[in-house]
């Protein structure tokens, strides 16, 4: 039987080596490099599905900071009173309830009234940033997940030389580095 020696390489740029293609590619759109990556190193790759998959995942993340954004600000102050018109000072750390309903007081011509949007109990606040929480941790994982076999996909493909920490590194210290590397590869 014939066997083949494989002589492993070293990356033919460092992590940190800049050129302005890749770097700005892999800043501006991760998502196209990525998914040409992939494509460079699967049989049968579809372009279009790894890049709108990458593309969900990024929105996916983008709206959870957004509606995480909105709730930080639309949480319900930390004391309820009667009627807002009645809070003289620090008019903003009270609420009311309003057909049962919690809305936010806030200063209006110089006096101290309710808002008319409801604002967002404690209670309902806490559980849902957890929730976002999760599910952004579940997302950036994924994405890193995906960096991760990519890069490993490229490894094998042009027999690169290196281990799993310098991987790790890449993928989660500096993401856009290590797909700008990759990129450089091909």
């Amino acid at each position: 039987m014939d066997y083949e020696i494989i002589n492993k390489k070293e990356w033919s740029t460092n992590l940190y080596d800049c050129d302005t293609e890749s770097c700005f590619l892999s800043c501006i759109v991760p998502c196209h490099i990525y998914a040409k990556l992939k494509n460079k190193t699967k049989i049968k790759s579809q372009y279009c599905v790894h890049l709108f998959f990458y593309i969900f995942i990024y929105l996916c993340i983008q709206q959870l900071w957004y509606t995480s954004n909105y709730i930080s600000q639309h949480t319900c102050p930390k004391n309820l009173i009667n009627d807002c018109i009645h809070a003289i000072d620090n008019c903003e750390d009270y609420y009311m309830l309003i057909d049962d309903r919690p809305s936010s007081c806030f200063i209006k011509n110089g006096f101290c009234v309710y808002n008319n949007y409801e604002c967002i109990s404690k209670n309902q606040s806490r559980k849902t940033e957890m929730y976002i929480l999760i599910c952004t941790s579940l997302f950036y994982s994924s994405l890193t997940f995906m960096h991760y076999k990519v890069r490993q996909h490229i490894k094998a493909v042009y027999h690169i030389d290196g281990n799993i920490a310098e991987d790790i590194m890449a993928v989660t210290c500096c993401s856009t580095c290590g797909l700008a590397q990759e990129y450089r590869e091909l």
